[in-house]
This record gives structure tokens, sequence and C-alpha cells, in this order.
């Protein structure tokens, strides 16, 4: 009988990162939380699971830097992405109301989706490590209130007092499935991450880098610049690309430009619907 595949996640259980992760597993999985996104890094590379699913950009918040970071220094690959709706809700213990709330807690990004709903009730606010940590807090304190998924509800006897209360309706976290092998073949409808440092800090050295693609109609959906922490002014550069590596003219392209800067990674070759929200 085989082993049940283990896949890591940013926890404690009841966030986002487990409604994320329950989306692409089933019972013949094993889902283990994990404190940090560090940490799921090195429980991969040191192969204490299979894969990993780990928040890397937020439509509302932007990048996660740490898991950008990450995928620099460890030689892990992206296997897929997933893109969750964000819905957040207040919950209280069974029972209260909002005359009942004088405190306001959760993960400080939970925080921020729902300035203007929270600036509305003038409640005190607490930041916690996590949303699961401040659903804990509200089950031992009455008088006070999480802001999370609908997952708490469930899991720490809390009722949902305001349903879908963070600033913009369409905030969506992406997701990306880590795994230690780039083995995706192409599909047809395929993205491909790189990240890049350049040679020199001429003027044009990104825009030559950016013209390869560009003269080869090669579409990208994504560039973001992170410092590279060689020092002031040296950055590396997060690029997305349409296209599977093993696609002729995305290879070639590729090819080309990894000649031409200082550092060049492939970071992974996925489906770009794989998975999906609601």
């Amino acid at each position: 009988m085989n082993e049940k595949k283990q896949v890591g996640y940013l926890g404690p259980e009841g966030t986002f990162s487990q409604e994320a992760v329950l989306k692409i597993t089933d019972n013949n999985t094993i889902n283990k939380p994990y404190p940090n996104i560090l940490s799921i890094f090195e429980a991969l590379e040191d192969n204490k699971i299979d894969e990993a699913v780990v928040p890397i950009e937020n439509s509302t918040e932007g990048s996660v830097v740490i898991t950008l970071d990450a995928l620099t220094r460890h030689n892990l690959k992206i296997k897929g992405e997933l893109e969750l709706p964000i819905r957040q809700n207040l919950l209280v213990q069974k029972g209260k109301t909002l005359d009942d709330i004088n405190v306001i807690c959760s993960h400080q990004q939970a925080i921020a989706q729902c300035r203007h709903y929270i600036n509305r009730l003038n409640k005190q606010v607490h930041a916690m490590p996590s949303t699961a940590n401040a659903a804990r807090y509200v089950t031992e304190l009455s008088a006070a209130a999480v802001i999370g998924n609908e997952i708490l509800s469930d899991k720490y006897n809390l009722e949902i007092i305001a349903h879908d209360i963070q600033d913009y309706s369409n905030n969506v976290t992406r997701f990306v499935i880590l795994g230690k092998e780039d083995i995706n073949k192409p599909t047809g409808n395929d993205k491909t991450s790189i990240v890049i440092s350049l040679k020199n800090d001429n003027p044009g050295s990104l825009y030559e880098i950016l013209y390869e693609f560009a003269k080869e109609n090669i579409n990208l959906t994504k560039i973001e610049s992170r410092p590279s922490k060689q020092g002031m002014g040296k950055y590396l550069f997060f690029i997305d690309i349409v296209g599977h590596r093993l696609d002729p003219k995305i290879k070639n392209t590729l090819t080309i430009v990894e000649g031409k800067v200082n550092m060049f990674k492939i970071l992974g070759s996925y489906s770009y619907d794989f998975g999906g929200g609601d």
C-alpha cells in the first residue's frame, strides 16, 4: 500500500492557507501545517513533505516577499498555482452581538484587508500571529471578535455576525504549489516563472531583456523587482511568461536571455488554471 502524499502549508489550522490546500488535496493526502513560510521550504527541501502550498501574491496587498526571496534561495520548483477568493468575516462567541464586542483581532494582513469596515466600528484592534491564534483568543474572551474565514466557525465553535467585510469584493490570493522537480509537460495553457538579475545597471539594461520577449510576441503577465541583498541598487526581477519552458519559441528566448543576465533561474512551468477558486 502506497504511503499518503504529505503537503505542507502555512498554519495553524483555520487559515486561508488551509482553505487553499484543501481545494487541491483529498483523503489520500496528509496536510501538515507549519509555523512560517521558511519552515515549509526547508521541510520540502529536506524531504519531510512531498509538496507545499504557499501564498505568493494578494490582489490588494501585493506580493508575499518572503515567498519570493525563498524561491530564489531554495532549489524548489513551482508545479502549479491556485487563486483563492478571500472572503473575510467577523466571528464572535455564539450568542454575542456587535454591541458586546470591544476588541477585534486577527492577522495583520486580514486587518489591512478590512480597514474600512474596522474604522466604522470604532473598536480596539489587536494584530496577532495568525487568524487561528486570534480565533483561539476569542474563545476565551467574550468581548473579542476575530476577522477570518468560515473555517474558523466550525473549528472554534464561533458564530459569524458579518459576512464579506473585506474592503474589496475582488480580493484574491494567489498560491503556488511547490515540488522538488519541474516535470510538468506542456498543456497549451501554461505559464513559466523565472527570476533574473542584470549584469549591469546601465540605462536600457532591463529593456534589452524585455525586448527579447516582445520581439517574439511572448506575453508577460507579471514583472516585479526585489532587492538582491547584494548591495544598494542591485535587484532581482521576477517575471511570469505565458507559455511553457519547452515550447520552442519560449525555450529559444530563455536561452538568449540567460546569456545576457548575471543570474538566471527557471522557477517552473505549470498550467495557469491549476486548481481554481470558487
